[in-house]
C-alpha cells in the first residue's frame, strides 16, 4: 500500500513499465528495514511526479530509521536533497567532496547541479569525451 503496488501485484515483472519496476525495486530494498541503502539512480526511469514520490519515501525512510543512504546519481537536485555528503567523480577519479553547501560555496555556485557541470567541464579527461 505504501508504494501503491496493489494494482500490479499479479503482473509478471516483464509486463511492468520502467517506472513500475523502479517502484517495486525501491519497495523491495526497504522491506527488510536496512540500516544502509545502496541505490543506483533510484529515480532515473520515473516521470517527475513519481520521482518526487519516491524521493519523499526515501527521505522519510532515512529520517524515520536513521538509515544511511549511499547512492550514485546524475540528478544533482536529488543528490542535494537526499545526501549529507557528496563525492563527485569522473572516470573513477574523485574530483571534489564535501557537503552540498560546502561544494556550492567553494565553487561560488547556486546549486549542486552548477558545481557538477563546472567540475566536469574543467576536468581534462571528461572534456575529451
Amino acid at each position: 500500500e505504501e508504494f501503491d503496488l496493489g494494482g500490479i501485484l499479479d503482473r509478471a515483472t516483464g509486463k511492468l513499465s520502467a517506472g513500475q519496476k523502479t517502484r517495486v525495486l525501491v519497495a523491495k530494498a526497504l522491506i527488510n528495514r536496512p540500516e544502509v541503502l545502496l541505490l543506483d539512480e533510484p529515480t532515473a526511469s520515473l516521470d517527475p511526479d513519481r520521482a518526487e514520490w519516491v524521493r519523499s519515501r526515501l527521505e522519510h525512510y532515512r529520517d524515520q530509521h536513521n538509515a544511511t543512504v549511499l547512492m550514485s546519481s546524475h540528478n544533482m537536485i536529488e543528490v542535494e536533497r537526499l545526501c549529507d555528503f557528496v563525492i563527485i567523480m569522473s572516470f573513477g577519479r574523485v574530483l571534489e567532496m564535501g557537503t552540498p553547501r560546502q561544494l556550492m560555496e567553494r565553487h561560488e555556485c547556486e546549486s549542486l547541479d552548477e558545481v557538477f557541470i563546472y567540475l566536469l567541464r574543467a576536468d581534462p579527461i571528461a572534456s575529451q569525451e
